[in-house]
């Protein structure tokens, strides 16, 4: 699956001012451009907001070199929490020369090795990893940005020493792709746009989209980054979308089952998460499950299995109400085939959909609650699609609490891709995606069309991200402490997931082989899923106070 782009989505907000959250950004991004700090007004610590876009992160105090922490700051700076600070137009960054934004290299482990976190026990095995020149992906960008933080103190002669040439070693010369790559963006942020077009160029001889992980990588991210310079300088050029891109778009299903079956993340978090259900509603004969993003209902699928075994307190029955709106369709086959397998296993079923042209038109009468039944809410991957919109969000929630579920269970991204920093965004997508693209090259042959499809897909997030701003950019997320600020707003409390929840996560990373790679760490009481280092995914469970 594709937990973070939605195809199905028209993703076009209405036209309000985009300050949207930018939460605490962790371990690749935790500092932030400390130089636009001056002139902002502080705020105190938790204030009592009232909307979502009052989350935000704390560029924190100035410090005298913008690239250089010492280890004691670092560590510090991984312990301390979240603040609030107003947002300001994008426009408002570009007030100093110097690119502080590119410190966030210095933490570029993610959150998952922090540590407050506990890590969630699974057996490790030895598995096979994609490497290039021995180092995952994550591994030579983290490598990269060392170099590149050092080249920048003091400042070099940008193209002439970072551009000598490739040298022998492999890794050497995929490293200074990735540090021109970084460079390219700090010109772009300099407004320096014939250098970074000239960085471009040499990463682009280096650049596949059919080469290793970390060519794909480089591939999509040259694409953005010119855009990004055409955008910039008011250079109008054709959109040419990708026949991968195309085919996806017309037929994503065979995409996404693709990567569900293949690729280890959705599946990890999907049976944790319905263990989660499933355990809230242990004692209920009759059963209401209210989706929010069903999709085609391969968790669906499960839940449906698990209620039609259990012996003790057998189900009388199950409805399943999925929510959609005309930018989200609801596939009609959905329905059809859940009823089908639900009969298959002997198990009472109606399936519902409640339609509404706009979020803002839902309400809880829609649901037709029943008091006999014990509801619980499901929102895999969803509620970042409203950030930008936030009065369908808060609308959304309203209904939510309104209903009062004995569960809901959140899956998110576990990534930062709402700062109004270009160059924040550009590293957090930076890592996410080359988390991904690593996982790709070890689960997919190099040929394999559905790998070119999904990586198509990602390069089109990674341009919306990067290149857009304002209401062009569609695609944002934040990480799991703004949702746990932003859900306290609605009354609600974080459940404990349950020791059986968490060895599913564990199991299902052991079917895929991948307990090495995958990560599983708990941050607070939420379950955060990793790839080599880097967070993914998060999952967390909550009821109405």
């Amino acid at each position: 699956m594709l937990p973070f782009y939605h195809l199905d989505r028209s993703g076009s907000p209405d036209n309000r001012r985009y300050n949207c959250p930018v939460e605490n950004v962790g371990e690749q991004s935790r500092i932030s451009e400390n130089h636009i700090s001056h002139g902002r007004q502080q705020m105190p610590f938790f204030p009592g907001f009232e909307r979502f876009d009052e989350l935000c992160f704390n560029d924190g105090p100035s410090e005298p070199s913008p690239f250089q922490l010492s280890q004691e700051e670092c560590t510090k700076l991984r312990n301390i929490h979240s603040e609030m600070l107003e947002l300001f137009a994008p426009e408002e960054e570009e007030t100093s020369p110097t690119l502080s934004s590119f410190r966030i290299l210095n933490n570029c482990r993610s959150n998952l090795e922090d540590q407050n976190s506990e890590k969630v026990k699974v057996s490790g095995s030895n598995v096979a990893c994609s490497k290039v020149g021995g180092a995952s992906v994550n591994e030579i960008i983290r490598l990269a940005g060392e170099k590149f933080i050092k080249s920048r103190t003091p400042r070099v002669d940008d193209l002439s020493e970072l551009n000598q040439g490739l040298h022998d070693d492999k890794t050497e010369d995929v490293e200074l792709v990735i540090q021109n790559l970084l460079l390219s963006a700090e010109k772009i942020r300099e407004q320096q746009f014939e250098d970074a077009r000239s960085l471009l160029n040499h990463c682009y001889e280096y650049s596949s989209n059919k080469g290793n992980p970390v060519q794909r990588l480089v591939y999509y991210f040259c694409a953005a980054l010119r855009e990004k310079i055409d955008l910039e300088m008011g250079v109008t050029t054709p959109k040419v979308v990708s026949p991968e891109f195309e085919k996806a778009v017309k037929c994503p299903i065979s995409t996404s089952l693709s990567l569900h079956q293949r690729i280890p993340f959705c599946q990890v978090m999907q049976f944790t998460g319905i263990q989660a259900i499933i355990e809230n509603v242990s004692e209920a004969k009759r059963i209401h499950i209210i989706d929010l993003d069903i999709k085609y209902g391969t968790h669906c699928s499960v839940f449906i299995q698990d209620l039609a075994s259990r012996h003790v307190c057998p189900v009388e029955h199950l409805r399943i109400t999925a929510v959609g709106t005309k930018s989200n369709s609801l596939p009609t086959e959905t329905g059809k085939r859940l009823a089908n397998f639900a009969k298959s296993v002997n198990l009472s079923f109606s399936f519902h959909v409640v339609t509404v042209a706009d979020i803002l038109d839902l309400n809880e009468n829609q649901f037709e609650l029943d008091s006999d039944e014990v509801t619980a809410v499901y929102s895999p991957y969803f509620l970042w699609t409203l950030i930008s919109q936030q009065d369908r969000l808060e609308c959304l929630m309203k209904v939510m609490r309104t209903i009062n579920p004995s569960v809901m269970v959140v899956s998110e991204t576990e990534v930062n891709h709402n700062s109004p920093m270009f160059v924040n965004r550009f590293v957090e997508a930076l890592f996410f995606f080359g988390a991904y693209f690593d996982c790709f090259g070890e689960y997919m042959d190099p040929d394999d069309p559905e790998r070119f499809t999904a990586e198509s897909i990602f390069g089109q997030g990674i341009q919306n991200i990067v290149a857009a701003e304002g209401k062009d950019r569609t695609l944002r997320q934040v990480k799991n402490n703004v949702w746990v600020q932003f859900f306290g707003q609605f009354n609600m409390v974080q459940k404990e997931l349950s020791r059986s929840s968490l060895y599913q996560a564990s199991l299902v990373s052991k079917n895929f082989n991948c307990e090495a790679s995958c990560s599983l760490k708990m941050d607070g009481k939420s379950l955060i899923l990793g790839w080599k280092g880097t967070s993914i995914l998060s999952l967390s469970a909550w009821e109405f106070s």
